[in-house]
């Protein structure tokens, strides 16, 4: 099997992705936090895992075939079609009232978000190349993460004082931009050419490639910890008695610490210190920080802004140094297992929620941090395991 890579580097897309970036992140943070407390009060019951599961079993599905559409009609059409069906759901979301059938629209707005940030990694993916790659994707996460920053104290204010629709009408608003710059800058892009593949040549593929399992098992972990902290912390901070502005102010602090360590991890990653060196690290922090979470019954605000925090600080290092090593051993003709690896967000919801309905509903919602940091503990002998990413498959240039 030929392992060569092939890259294009393009530093002036890569701006208008990185700018675009920071929107998406902005408007993505003022529906994430609130989706899990919104389809609560949409169906007026806590059983709310039906839906995660429903949708992001379909997630799954889209995400896996995801490279067949983009053989067929390209990356370009693919983006736009993408970028413009979440605008319209934003849209319907923003100015429709919270019943049980928003609640299925609200599962339909994280399945086009799911597939959004996919087609931004097969964008980002396309224009970059293996000797830069954690600068590359530390610049791309701190600039998301500074949209997704200022939005949660804003979004909480709006939720508090007007109700969700007021945070999805902010989300819309965020969200033009997006949309003007890839209509204007991507509908027309010279894509390479993909490889006609079915799912059982991709899974042949992968096992042939052991450190894109490695990878991918730390990233289902990191994944894992997202998917049940957003579904999971709100409503206990709620159970606790703090209200949406309180939490606004309290995730803003909390996600701080991927603006201040991504960009730098990245550029250490890419010239000082391998992935693999510090990866252990960073997941011995998500695990011992999420643990604790477990023994907090206080209603302090700077007791939970502060543990919220050092789990984040965890999560900042894990993911960029994910990306990094990730990227550096595929290319741009690589989108099945690009899809692949990002099918590990739907595939974390589903098998996260599976694991937490029974956690939640035989014991209490806390117990859940628990399982979750264990979890996260479990990935440090696999990472010790990765192979150098200071030798990747040769480059070869991108059509």
């Amino acid at each position: 099997m030929n392992l060569k890579h092939k890259e294009h580097f393009n530093k002036k897309l890569l701006k208008y992705l990185y700018f675009s970036s920071f929107f998406l992140g902005a408007t993505s943070a003022f529906v994430l936090y609130l989706e899990s407390d919104y389809i609560k009060t949409a169906i007026g019951s806590n059983n709310i895992t039906s839906f995660y599961i429903i949708a992001y079993l379909i997630t799954l599905v889209l995400i896996s075939s995801w490279h067949h559409l983009i053989r067929i009609y390209g990356k370009s059409k693919v983006f736009l079609t993408s970028l413009t069906l979440k605008g319209l759901i934003i849209l319907a979301l923003a100015f429709t009232p919270v019943n049980k059938y928003s609640a299925w629209l609200m599962a339909a707005y994280m399945i086009a978000a799911a597939l959004t940030w996919l087609d931004f990694d097969i964008m980002l993916e396309n224009f970059s190349a293996d000797k830069v790659t954690g600068r590359i994707r530390g610049l791309y996460l701190t600039i998301t993460s500074a949209g997704y920053v200022l939005s949660p104290v804003v979004a909480g204010l709006l939720v508090s004082r007007y109700g969700f629709q007021a945070s999805l009408k902010a989300s819309f608003i965020f969200f033009i931009p997006i949309l003007a710059i890839a209509f204007w800058k991507f509908r027309s892009i010279n894509h390479e050419a993909v490889e006609k593949i079915n799912f059982i040549d991709v899974i042949r593929k992968i096992i042939q490639r052991k450190n894109v399992m490695k990878i991918y098992y730390i990233s289902f972990l990191l994944q894992v910890f997202y998917a049940l902290m957003i579904i999971y912390t709100p409503l206990r901070l709620l159970e606790l008695g703090f209200s949406w502005a309180d939490m606004g102010k309290m995730f803003t602090l909390m996600l701080i610490p991927f603006i201040l360590i991504e960009y730098s991890i990245g550029y250490l990653a890419d010239k000082k210190i391998e992935e693999k060196n510090i990866l252990p690290f960073a997941l011995l922090i998500i695990g011992l920080s999420t643990i604790t979470m477990t023994f907090i019954n206080s209603q302090n605000f700077l007791a939970w802004a502060g543990i919220l925090f050092c789990t984040r600080i965890g999560a900042s290092l894990t993911e960029v140094l994910r990306d990094s090593y990730f990227y550096k051993r595929v290319d741009c003709r690589d989108v099945d297992i690009i899809d692949f690896f990002r099918n590990v967000t739907p595939l974390s919801y589903v098998i996260g929620a599976a694991i937490a309905a029974p956690v939640v509903y035989l014991f209490q919602i806390k117990a859940i941090f628990a399982i979750i940091g264990i979890m996260a503990l479990s990935g440090i002998p696999t990472s010790f395991n990765l192979a150098s990413s200071r030798i990747p498959p040769q480059a070869k240039k991108c059509k």
